[in-house]
């Protein structure tokens, strides 16, 4: 894959379990093609071009500081975004939205649940499967951080605690991936739980059967 229109924008609290995290980082370089990526952590990682800012704690406050430092380092006109428990498909990074001014979420997205060998659709999208154009995400974060401090464990749903908004942008699209994206959530993470659909689904296209995708990615166990 040659794209020069798109960097990957990784950034972790690093609370993930290390292997796991590191199964998750082995797949995204596996399918991301030649990509460049951006890495932003909260402890040092072999990833891409890696800026580590310390352990300034997990909150979604600092999640979107984090990614406003990915976008500062990034070139390229879009941005998309990959998470430390989430799993992706190679289409997931082929799609180049028509505008720069809106971001694009991944409508085909799924989420394991704790010690569940199966997923539940999450229908509406999320900040870690969508692609956004990078100038117009960084004039957002800029906008949105204005007398803000650098750094704040206590604003875990930031914009919503500091500005009263559900989310940072205003409007959103949706695309639709060929396969699915998926989140394993280990409750390690910032947030103990997730909103999703809750009917069972054993087996996704491409990743196959849920039980196998979880003990090979949490545990190493047999690789899918």
């Amino acid at each position: 894959m040659t794209n020069r229109n798109v960097t990957i924008i990784y950034y972790t609290s690093n609370r993930e379990g290390p292997g796991f995290e590191a199964r998750v980082q082995e797949n995204l370089l596996k399918v991301c093609g030649n990509l460049p990526i951006i890495s932003v952590s909260q402890k040092p990682i072999d990833l891409g071009k890696n800026i580590c800012i310390g352990d300034v704690g997990a909150s979604g406050f600092n999640m979107f500081r984090q990614v406003q430092i990915a976008l500062e380092a990034a070139d390229t006109p879009f941005v998309i975004s990959a998470e430390a428990d989430c799993l992706y498909p190679p289409d997931y990074f082929e799609f180049i939205p028509p505008r720069l001014d809106i971001p694009y979420r991944n409508s085909n997205l799924y989420v394991m649940p704790d010690q569940r060998g199966y997923f539940f659709y999450k229908e509406e999208g999320a900040t870690h499967a969508q692609i956004v154009g990078r100038q117009f995400y960084l004039e957002t974060l800029k906008k949105l951080f204005e007398g803000a401090p650098k750094w704040s464990v206590e604003e875990k749903n930031f914009p919503k605690e500091r500005w009263h908004k559900a989310d940072v942008f205003d409007k959103i699209a949706y695309w639709r991936s060929k396969n699915p994206v998926f989140q394993i959530k280990t409750h390690k993470g910032m947030r103990y739980y997730t909103h999703s659909d809750r009917t069972p689904i054993h087996e996704l296209p491409y990743w196959g059967n849920g039980g196998k995708v979880r003990a090979y990615f949490l545990h190493g166990k047999n690789e899918i």
